[in-house]
């Protein structure tokens, strides 16, 4: 639930146009701001937020792995939340993360784009206490530093690619699920699998640089879609 001008809304029924409440990071000045665009994605995982105000009302919050929540003077994503964790409200007080629950369910998490300040406050759908302060925009992709091991690079070479069939002096270690693929749908890369020898698989280099379009592209739209909202 968003804190809009005519109360809360579920953020599917939020419209550009709609006014939310929102907050100057510099100044620390809240207001009522126009959003521009509400736009959503699908995600592999669910994060629940469990959170107390202090005086008896607690909540749960529904987010994806990468959503940021300011705490501590930062903004954080969701998935690095700890029990303890402070969340700013509405009023200026503070809500206390109590537990953070990843499961393997499939989101459709939807975000805004807010204008001027980029924030808006959320709260859970049978909250009797305040909302908490969010950021419209989430992480972009930034591929890993060490994508794949060497042990993953020897283990393709002398096998054919898996597009066309075709031999080539220097194989390439392509992994099975994008890795730009699986940030976009989880909100995050498993190191551990990134790595494993049965995650990747060979292909051309001829392939490969076809494929890197195909995801450059992919990329783009990913990265529109959490700066400018999906406009469509």
């Amino acid at each position: 639930m968003v804190k809009t001008a005519d109360g809360y809304k579920a953020i599917a029924h939020i419209q550009a146009g709609d006014r939310v409440l929102s907050k100057d990071e510099a100044s620390g000045e809240t207001g009522y701001k126009p959003v521009t665009a509400r736009y959503g994605n699908p995600y592999q995982e669910t994060v629940y937020i469990e959170i107390s105000d202090g005086i008896g009302n607690n909540q749960t919050l529904i987010s994806n792995r990468i959503h940021p929540f300011y705490s501590g003077g930062k903004w954080i994503k969701a998935e690095d939340l700890k029990a303890g964790s402070r969340l700013l409200s509405e009023s200026g007080k503070t809500q206390t993360v109590r537990n953070i629950v990843v499961k393997p369910k499939p989101l459709k998490a939807y975000n805004l784009t807010v204008a001027d300040w980029h924030t808006y406050f959320v709260k859970g759908s049978q909250a009797e206490t305040e909302g908490v302060w969010v950021h419209n925009s989430c992480p972009p992709y930034k591929r890993p530093n060490n994508a794949t091991t060497k042990a993953q690079r020897e283990s393709v070479q002398g096998k054919p690619c898996v597009e066309c069939g075709k031999l080539a002096e220097k194989m390439i270690a392509d992994h099975k699920k994008p890795l730009v693929v699986e940030y976009y749908e989880t909100g995050t890369i498993d190191k551990s699998k990134m790595r494993a020898i049965e995650s990747v698989q060979p292909q051309c280099p001829t392939c490969s640089a076809k494929q890197g379009g195909r995801l450059s592209q992919y990329s783009k739209e990913q990265k529109r879609k959490l700066s400018n909202g999906n406009k469509k």
